[in-house]
């Protein structure tokens, strides 16, 4: 125990030199990331405008076309490190630190921050689901387009909860 007891701590430092904010997760969000919710929203708002086409994947040449869910997953920012909601939440723990945030839409905003994480949580195994439904004892695909079915009504709640969220950012001037 004293080797361990006496190695020092490292201390992550930045390209500045000096140590890296603590408070970071304590500022509010960048205009950056709010863009990233708009984006985001925006998205989930096309996919659902386009539901059968953009869960609908066919062979080239005429081959046969399939549903997938996939494209519901990378909507959500669930496939790429790149997509705009990918680990949303984080952003989402910054807006308590907005100093211009309504008071009266907080209440309204950390419910859809709950159902957002719920909605999501359940698109994701909906729609991963899904994928393999057609292949599963007893499936086919009326059982794909059953847990797709119900990927999109959670993707519906997940766009109503995205909306409430950029309602209380935007009304804070983000």
């Amino acid at each position: 125990f004293s080797s361990v007891a006496a190695t020092p701590l490292a201390v992550t430092t930045s390209a500045a030199g000096g140590p890296l904010p603590a408070f970071a997760a304590s500022t509010p969000p960048t205009p950056a990331e709010i863009e990233r919710i708009k984006t985001g929203y925006k998205n989930i708002q096309y996919l659902l405008a386009n539901w059968e086409q953009e869960t609908t994947v066919c062979r080239e040449n005429g081959g046969e076309c399939k549903r997938d869910a996939d494209a519901v997953r990378r909507y959500l920012g669930l496939r790429s490190t790149t997509d705009p909601l990918f680990q949303i939440e984080k952003v989402f723990a910054k807006v308590r630190f907005m100093d211009d945030l309504d008071p009266d839409k907080l209440e309204d905003f950390f419910q859809a921050t709950e159902d957002w994480n719920t909605t999501m949580n359940m698109s994701n195994s909906m729609a991963f689901i899904s994928q393999f439904a057609e292949y599963n004892p007893g499936g086919g695909k009326d059982e794909v387009l059953k847990y797709l079915n119900e990927a999109q009504t959670q993707v519906v709640l997940a766009e109503k909860a995205l909306k409430t969220i950029l309602d209380a950012v935007t009304s804070a001037g983000g």
